[in-house]
């Protein structure tokens, strides 16, 4: 993470080199959907050679049930359904550098910043088990409340550095002007918790030693991933 850092601070030390004579005399509303979700932005140009863009994106609450999953309660299995829902809402600082005056092809640096929680999960039919017993998450127990709910979460960094390229200006002649950009959020890891209400703490899960195991597969998958890619289209309105 730190030599990304790096990159992104050396990427915007040399796209924002030549503000000294910064114009910042025309502003652009625009509206955005893509992989981030959808969001609104404000634009405006410090040179002809470069433009800087803030906005905020959300992704759509997306929820999903996962039915019949079994647990076991002194060796009688019984089975709740876990519901998990996505929740992504950043705001953003961008740099555009237009390497070509003519053209509307440009190279893109900047960071999101949001809530880690990107995903909770929690079962929809009470846990019956022991005083003092939970869920088997990993190598974590998941202690359920006196109401036998328990919870689990996924987190990545609040701070997202961003690279990317794209096409189209922010800031044109035109009225009405459409851009897309493609690049990715160096989000760092994702890391699943469990909540524990016996120790009134959230848990970091790790994988178990249990081999073929459908748990281990999937979280292998989810946090094996650090970066997140956007790729988005955006419409224009250039107010002034």
């Amino acid at each position: 993470m730190k030599k990304v850092l790096y990159l992104i601070g050396l990427a915007v030390a040399m796209l924002t080199a030549n503000t000294a004579k910064a114009q910042f005399d025309h502003l652009s509303v625009g509206l955005e959907l893509g992989t981030t979700g959808y969001g609104f932005e404000l634009a405006t140009n410090a040179t002809p050679y470069l433009g800087l863009r803030t906005g905020l994106t959300t992704m759509p609450r997306i929820g999903a049930t996962v039915k019949d999953v079994h647990y076991k309660d002194n060796g009688v299995q019984k089975s709740t359904d876990v519901k998990g829902t996505s929740h992504i809402t950043d705001w953003k600082l961008l740099a555009d550098y237009y390497p070509f005056a003519n053209n509307s092809f440009h190279l893109t640096a900047g960071f999101y910043v949001g809530r880690s929680e990107i995903l909770t999960a929690h079962n929809t039919i009470p846990l019956e088990l022991a005083p003092g017993d939970g869920l088997e998450i990993g190598d974590r127990i998941a202690t359920p409340d006196e109401n036998g709910y328990a919870r689990a979460n996924l987190k990545v960094n609040a701070f997202k550095p961003y690279l990317g390229v794209g096409f189209g200006r922010s800031i044109s002649k035109h009225k009405f002007n459409v851009a897309c950009d493609l690049g990715v959020q160096f989000w760092g890891k994702p890391k699943a918790y469990a909540w524990s209400d016996l120790e009134q703490d959230w848990l970091k899960v790790s994988n178990t030693d249990v081999e073929d195991d459908d748990f281990n597969d999937a979280l292998d998958k989810i946090t094996g991933i650090g970066v997140y890619p956007v790729l988005n289209i955006r419409l224009i309105y250039n107010i002034f």
